[in-house]
């Protein structure tokens, strides 16, 4: 299985490394809209992260959420597949993470109740199943915050008829996929 997966996750990846700009920027806005489209708008603790390599963009979420008063926090990856939960109070201050993450210059850490979680994934399944990149961070996370909406995030391509799922993948309570 693990074979299997790697070679999805190079594929998927190579397809979203080609993406254009403009391809990219449209589905930003509609991944907003399907987002604030479903889910209340009264305040909330919204754990999100900061897109890299072409990765479905949470940005135009990010800058509503905060204009609302939102908590909005970011991952901070850490050793032994922890995560460090950071507030992010705008998009501007931030600082090179591990991965070519971006982070906030000033590191509060958040240690409350999360009521969303935007997920990124390599790829995901009709079934709500989720594929990362392999380091198992956001598994490890996700599994200590049962009550969280786990909202996965992507493309349309993105999403697999039948995506090899192991013991210890947490699925998703829904999807929200940009169609390109």
């Amino acid at each position: 299985m693990h074979n299997q997966k790697e070679t999805l996750r190079k594929q998927i990846i190579q397809q979203r490394n080609v993406l254009s700009t403009a391809q990219v920027d449209k589905a930003e806005k509609d991944i907003a809209a399907i987002f604030w489209d479903q889910n209340s708008q009264e305040v909330a603790v919204l754990h999100t992260y900061l897109p890299i390599n072409n990765e479905a963009s949470t940005l135009l979420i990010i800058e509503k959420a905060l204009e609302l008063g939102w908590t909005v926090v970011v991952p901070k990856t850490l050793p032994k597949r922890q995560l460090k939960h950071l507030v992010l109070k705008n998009l501007t201050h931030l600082k090179e993470g591990k991965f070519g993450t971006k982070l906030p210059l000033e590191e509060i850490e958040y240690k409350g109740e999360i009521d969303y979680v935007l997920v990124p994934g390599v790829g995901f399944s009709k079934e709500l199943g989720r594929m990362g990149y392999g380091g198992g961070y956001y598994d490890t996370f996700l599994s200590d915050f049962p009550n969280a909406k786990k909202i996965g995030v992507g493309y349309d391509f993105q999403v697999i008829p039948k995506l090899p799922v192991e013991e210890h993948d947490v699925p998703m309570d829904r999807l929200i996929i940009a169609t390109l």
